[in-house]
């Protein structure tokens, strides 16, 4: 009995050594900045904007964290007071007291010009309610990838842009996913193979357990958070 405890505790040790060489094989995860807050409409003075930092994968430039980001118009720069929602998301309030016009957004590629001049921010969005959370094998050209995906209750406002997620009972969200809005499903987490691409902060779900969900709206609102629901699968 004790020579099978002792090989036991050897290939307890081995697995353990080569997992940790496979993590030291990957590489640090990339990120690229989006703006989530919908630029199309007048924005109201009085609202912050939403920034996520999405997997960049082999696109070049791709950053670690949110680098400094900042509004300007003409002669005029405006900072951001920044305030994490979930890891790698961000809810951006201008430091200043009265927006209005167009400005620039640097620190965010590809964002365009945003005017901010109406008033009043409306409500956050609706409590959301999960019927069923499942896990689904999801084959692809390089090789097959596990989804987490979300059912709701009803479609998802068209004004929500992230979904905050809760593994059990942690009190802070553990990671976002981006939202589909009018959709009545949403997938909540994607593997990426062995290596993760989650930021700094954020954490893959566990085997068993519950989940619950939040909504954020493009102005950084954030709804009460579901109850919690078995995952499937």
């Amino acid at each position: 009995m004790r020579r099978l405890s002792i090989l036991g505790t050897v290939l307890v040790v081995i697995t353990s050594v080569a997992s940790a060489q496979d993590a030291a094989s990957c590489p640090a995860p990339r990120f690229q900045p989006q703006l989530m807050t919908p630029p199309a409409l007048q924005i109201p003075r009085d609202a912050a904007l939403v920034v996520g930092l999405f997997a960049a994968g082999a696109t070049a430039g791709g950053v670690n964290d949110l680098p400094p980001v900042t509004l300007t118009r003409r002669n005029r720069e405006v900072a951001f007071v920044r305030e994490a929602i979930a890891p790698g998301l961000y809810r951006l309030r201008p430091d200043a007291t009265r927006m209005r016009g167009r400005y620039d957004l640097t620190g965010v590629p590809g964002a365009p010009p945003l005017v901010f001049g109406r008033p009043g921010i409306g409500a956050p969005p609706a409590q959301p309610s999960v019927e069923r959370v499942e896990r689904y094998l999801v084959a692809g050209a390089g090789g097959s990838r596990t989804e987490l995906r979300a059912h709701l209750s009803f479609p998802m406002p068209a004004r929500v842009v992230a979904v905050l997620v809760f593994w059990g009972d942690d009190p802070e969200p553990d990671l976002f996913a981006r939202a589909a809005p009018t959709s009545s499903s949403v997938v909540l987490y994607r593997s990426s193979g062995d290596c993760s691409e989650l930021p700094r902060g954020a954490s893959a779900p566990p085997r068993n357990g519950t989940v619950s969900v939040a909504f954020v709206d493009g102005y950084g609102q954030v709804s009460a958070r579901s109850e919690a629901v078995t995952i499937g699968g």
